[in-house]
């Protein structure tokens, strides 16, 4: 799972944007303003437009924030940064990104480009997108809960509830399912290792006496009200406002909302908004979801770089971390980051330029996990160093 950044051209990217008047002249705007909103409450409503040619009649632009919006200075860094990186990612060939950032009182929305190549229906906000590993941190929840209710144990065995599952004697535990798969006993077939959280899925339908999907709604989604996030079958079909990924396949792009890539939407997962994805992260990290212990297990130690369903990063305006998680399946990538307090929030997606299927991480995901913490951390008046 992608945590750093990588090298290369996010180093210009952030070298010129970050800074107001930076090194490169301002690239000439595309044809088509993006989906933006700048907001403090009550929040002025942004009106969609599109970029690329429409299908349909031209939508009006955005309206441009005004001096009562009470933007902060490291405010506009932050957007500065994140829509040349955006507007980047379209010119190298991505078909949609989607951003979310709040800072405080101040929240800002991006969606630029389409939903489909085919139909090329513009972006919006609120359109859906699979989270990829993101799902990790849903899952984790519903864990802890069962921890919580002295029904199943971070140390005890996996063996104990699925037998068979693993080799006769297996010391594996749920504690490490719930952390990286590295983390998991070498001596464990490597097919037990990538398939950690299938495994904790049915740890958790077995103890719940349901299906996933109906276990997830009632431990997050309902409680959270996230009307957006959904946990889809394998082979169901794809949600009119889904935006669709695509991959490179025998030299020919190939949409994966429509097949059965590996890992890809048609085998199933958790669909979400750039909204729900960070409703969910700031009630998690306040406590509103999970007990205080169990979010004190989910974070991890202070020295650790994953805790269990947690991602960490460095929160350079507290001197302390960030959490959340990234996701990179075949055509997507994505990342939400928190403060501690949920108080200063980034949720980034991107339709990747198509790319040929790999088991390694694109190296667009670690790119835009690099972008996400400077332009977050870039959100505040004070940095340490």
């Amino acid at each position: 799972m992608p945590r750093r950044p990588a090298k290369g051209s996010l180093i210009t990217v952030l070298a010129c944007g970050l800074f107001l008047g930076g090194c490169t002249p301002t690239p000439e705007p595309l044809p088509a303003q993006p989906t933006t909103e700048v907001k403090t409450p009550p929040a002025p409503t942004a009106q969609p437009s599109t970029t690329g040619p429409p299908a349909g009649p031209t939508l009006a632009p955005a309206p441009v924030p005004t001096e009562s919006d009470a933007v902060t200075p490291a405010f506009q860094e932050l957007r500065a940064t994140l829509e040349l990186f955006s507007r980047e990612k379209l010119e190298e060939g991505a078909s949609a990104v989607l951003i979310k950032a709040k800072v405080g009182q101040q929240v800002w929305t991006l969606a630029e480009g389409v939903r489909s190549r085919d139909r090329r229906v513009p972006a919006q906000p609120g359109d859906r997108f699979p989270v990829g590993e993101q799902y990790r941190s849903f899952l984790a929840v519903s864990v802890m809960k069962l921890v919580e209710e002295g029904r199943l144990g971070l140390d005890d065995p996996v063996a104990a509830y699925l037998p068979g599952s693993l080799t006769a004697g297996s010391p594996v535990t749920i504690r490490e399912l719930l952390g990286e798969a590295r983390d998991v006993p070498a001596d464990v077939p490597a097919a037990a290792r990538s398939d950690a959280w299938s495994l904790l899925a049915r740890v958790v339908e077995q103890l719940r006496g349901a299906p996933l999907e109906a276990v997830l709604r009632t431990d997050v989604l309902t409680p959270l009200n996230l009307r957006s996030t959904q946990l889809l079958a394998a082979n169901t079909a794809a949600p009119d406002d889904l935006i669709h990924g695509y991959v490179q396949l025998d030299g020919e792009t190939v949409d994966v909302a429509g097949t059965g890539i590996p890992d890809g939407i048609a085998a199933g997962g958790l669909v979400s908004s750039v909204e729900d994805i960070s409703v969910f992260h700031a009630a998690l990290l306040r406590g509103q979801v999970i007990s205080p212990a169990s979010l004190i297990a989910m974070k991890g130690t202070v020295f650790a770089d994953y805790g269990l369903g947690l991602d960490h990063w460095d929160d350079r305006c507290t001197n302390g971390s960030y959490y959340g998680h990234a996701g990179d399946i075949p055509g997507y990538g994505s990342i939400s980051i928190s403060s501690a307090d949920g108080n200063r929030q980034l949720s980034i997606f991107m339709a990747y330029p198509p790319q040929p299927v790999s088991s390694q991480p694109s190296a667009l995901a670690l790119e835009m996990t690099g972008v996400a913490q400077v332009a977050l951390n870039s959100g505040c008046r004070f940095q340490f160093r």
